[in-house]
C-alpha cells in the first residue's frame, strides 16, 4: 500500500476538496484523477503505490455499478475501495459493505467526512507497510509454525529441558531466551465489533498484535507474541538485567505503559494489560504467564485501560458460594408473582451482597451468577411465562456472559435479566386477568337477571372471590354491585323507550321484583324517576297512555 489516492470521478468539488484536506493537514497522499472506464480496465492489484480508490458511483450506469459488485464479490479489490453517491438505500449499502468496501460516503460531500477518510487510510498505509517490511524480514515465513509452537510451549510448560528451549531460541533467530511474560485484553472487544464476522475481528486482533510487536521490538529487539483468544494475545520477551526484583516489576510495567499508548495512539483500541514475574529459569516462564493472567482478572474490579502487575494484587478469596440460598429463593419467590416492587427491593439486597466482593475470582461470581440465572429462569416459567421466551432469553444472556468485562457490566447485565423475567411473568398474568374479567362480564351480561352475587361469578372463572373483586374494579373502574345496577339500569332505559312495557314490567325485565326499589335506584343513578325519563325521550303526548296504566 502506497500513497497514491486515485480519484474516479468528474466532480470538481470532490477533487477539489480532497486536494484541499490533503495539502492543509499535510497527509502526503498524491492524489491522481483518472476516468471510471480506465478503472475498470486496469489490473490495480499490481500497483503497489495505491493507498486508496475514490469511485464516484452517480458518473456510472447501473451495468458499470454492477460490475464493481461482481468484482468486490470475487475479492478482485484488493485495495481500499471508497465508494460515494448522492443516495444509498439500505440494502444497496449492506451489500458493499458486506463485499469489502472500505468506507461508502455521501454526497456532496463535507470536510468533515473527507479528513476522517484521509485519516484512516494514513493508518492503513502505515499498517500495510509494517507488515510488508515483516514479511520482508522472513519472505517465506518459515519461522512462523516454529515460533507459535515455541510460544505455546514456553506458555504451558510443555518443555522441560533448559537446551532444547535454548536451541529452539537459537533456530529462529533469537539470542537470548525470554524471562517476562505479559498478557494483554483488547478492551470492550465484543461490544464494539459485535456485528463483524469472526474473521474481522481475528484480523483486528491481529494488526493489534502487530503492533505491539513492532512498538516492543524498538525496545527489546526481541519478543514472541501469540493470540490466545478471540480478545486476547500473550506476549514473551526478555528482559535485561536488573538489579533487584523491584527494578524488574518497574520495569516491565513501564514497558507496558508505553505499549499500551502506543497501541491506543496507532489502533484506536485500549488495552488493559497484565505482567507476571520476572524469572531466571526459562522453564518457570508459564509461571510468569499464569500470573498475568491473575493479574489481568482484577481488570473487572479496576476498569480498563490499565496496567497489573502481579504484585500489586491481592489473592482472590477461595469463597465458592456468594449467597445464601434464601436470598436467591426469596427473589425467584417474588418474580413468580410478578411483585414488582418486592422484586426491585430483593434485588437491590442481592446485588449488594453479591456485588460488594472485591476479592472474589470473577469467573466464581460468573459461575454463580449463571446458577442464579437458571433459578430464575425456572421462577418465571412456574410464574406462567412463556417457556421458549424464558429459554431463549437465558440463552441470550448466558452467551454474553463469558464477555462481561467489569463489575458494573455484570451488574447491568443481571438486573436486564431480571426485568425481562418478570415482564414476561408480569404480561402472562394480565392477559390471564383480562381474559378471567372478559369472561365474568360475558357471565353477568348472560344472567343479570338472576340474583347472581361476586362469589357465584368469582366461583365461575375460578378465581378467589377476593382477587376478584380487586381485579374486577382495577379492570372496570367500578365494584361489582355497583357494575350490575348500572347493566341493570341501561337495560331498562332501552325497555322504557317501548311503550307496551310499563314500568312494572320493566322492573321485572331487569331482575327487580320490586317496581318502587327499581324507580329509586334508577332515580339516584340517572336523576329521574322511569316515568319522567320516558316523558323527556318521547315527548308527553306519547306517554300520557302509559302515565294512565301506571
Amino acid at each position: 500500500m502506497g500513497n497514491l489516492l486515485l480519484l474516479a470521478t468528474h466532480d470538481i468539488n470532490v477533487i477539489n476538496l480532497v486536494h484541499q484536506i490533503n495539502n492543509d493537514f499535510k497527509f502526503g497522499f498524491t492524489v491522481e484523477v483518472w476516468d471510471n472506464k480506465s478503472l475498470l480496465k486496469e489490473d490495480l492489484a499490481v500497483k503497489e503505490n495505491i493507498a486508496a480508490v475514490l469511485l464516484d458511483l452517480d458518473e456510472m450506469t447501473k451495468v458499470a455499478q454492477d460490475v464493481i459488485c461482481d468484482q468486490l464479490t470475487k475479492k478482485k479489490f484488493t485495495l481500499p475501495l471508497v465508494v460515494m453517491k448522492s443516495l444509498y438505500n439500505d440494502h444497496e449499502m449492506r451489500t458493499l459493505f458486506k463485499n469489502g468496501v472500505f468506507d461508502c460516503l455521501g454526497k456532496p460531500l463535507d470536510q468533515e467526512a473527507v479528513y476522517q477518510l484521509l485519516q484512516e487510510l494514513k493508518k492503513e498505509a502505515q499498517h500495510s507497510i509494517q507488515i510488508r517490511q515483516q514479511k520482508k524480514d522472513d519472505p517465506l515465513q518459515i519461522m512462523s509454525s516454529l515460533r507459535l509452537s515455541l510460544i505455546y510451549n514456553l506458555l504451558y510448560g510443555n518443555i522441560q529441558n533448559s537446551k532444547d528451549i535454548w536451541d529452539q531460541c537459537q533456530l529462529i533467530g533469537l539470542s537470548s531466551v525470554p524471562n517476562t511474560a505479559m498478557t494483554v485484553q483488547i478492551d470492550e472487544f465484543f461490544s464494539l465489533n459485535k456485528n463483524k464476522s469472526k474473521q474481522l475481528q481475528d484480523t483486528i486482533r491481529n494488526e493489534i498484535i502487530t503492533i505491539a510487536r513492532i512498538f516492543l521490538k524498538k525496545r527489546l529487539d526481541e519478543i514472541l507474541a501469540m493470540g490466545t483468544g478471540a480478545d486476547k494475545f500473550a506476549i514473551l520477551f526478555s528482559l535485561p538485567s536488573q538489579s533487584s526484583k523491584e527494578e524488574y516489576k518497574q520495569l516491565s510495567k513501564s514497558l507496558a505503559d508505553e505499549a499500551k499508548a502506543y497501541i491506543k495512539e496507532n489502533t484506536g483500541y485500549s488495552v488493559t494489560i497484565g505482567i507476571g514475574n520476572h524469572y531466571e529459569d526459562v522453564r518457570d516462564l508459564y509461571v510468569s504467564y499464569q500470573e498475568a493472567l491473575y493479574a489481568q482478572k482484577y481488570k473487572f474490579f479496576g476498569g480498563k485501560d490499565i496496567v497489573i502487575h502481579i504484585d500489586d494484587v491481592e489473592p482472590f478469596t477461595n469463597e465458592v458460594s456468594l449467597l445464601r440460598n434464601q436470598d436467591v429463593a426469596t427473589l425467584a419467590s417474588k418474580l413468580m408473582v410478578a411483585d414488582m416492587a418486592a422484586v426491585k427491593e430483593n434485588m437491590t439486597n442481592l446485588f449488594d451482597q453479591l456485588f460488594s466482593k472485591q476479592k472474589v475470582d470473577p469467573e466464581v461470581l460468573k459461575l454463580q451468577i449463571s446458577e442464579i440465572s437458571t433459578t430464575l429462569a425456572r421462577a418465571a416459567i412456574k410464574g406462567g411465562a412463556n417457556l421458549k421466551e424464558v429459554h431463549s432469553i437465558l440463552l441470550e444472556y448466558t452467551t454474553d456472559l463469558n464477555t462481561i468485562e467489569n463489575l458494573a457490566e455484570m451488574q447491568q447485565w443481571l438486573e436486564n435479566m431480571i426485568n425481562r423475567f418478570t415482564d414476561l411473568v408480569f404480561n402472562n398474568k394480565n392477559e390471564y386477568s383480562l381474559k378471567s374479567i372478559q369472561k365474568a362480564m360475558d357471565y353477568i351480561e348472560k344472567n343479570y337477571l338472576e340474583q347472581i352475587t361476586l362469589e357465584k361469578v368469582a366461583n365461575y372463572v375460578h378465581l378467589s372471590p377476593t382477587y376478584f373483586s380487586r381485579l374486577f374494579k382495577s379492570a372496570t373502574g367500578t365494584n361489582f354491585v355497583e357494575y350490575i345496577t348500572y347493566l341493570r339500569i341501561e337495560k331498562a332505559k332501552a325497555l322504557l323507550m317501548d311503550l307496551n312495557y310499563t314500568v312494572y314490567q320493566i322492573a321485572l325485565e331487569v331482575g327487580y321484583s320490586n317496581s318502587h326499589y327499581f324507580s329509586r335506584v334508577f332515580k339516584t343513578i340517572v336523576g329521574k324517576t322511569p316515568s319522567d325519563y320516558r316523558n323527556t325521550i318521547l315527548g308527553p303526548t306519547e306517554v300520557s297512555g302509559e302515565r294512565a296504566l301506571n
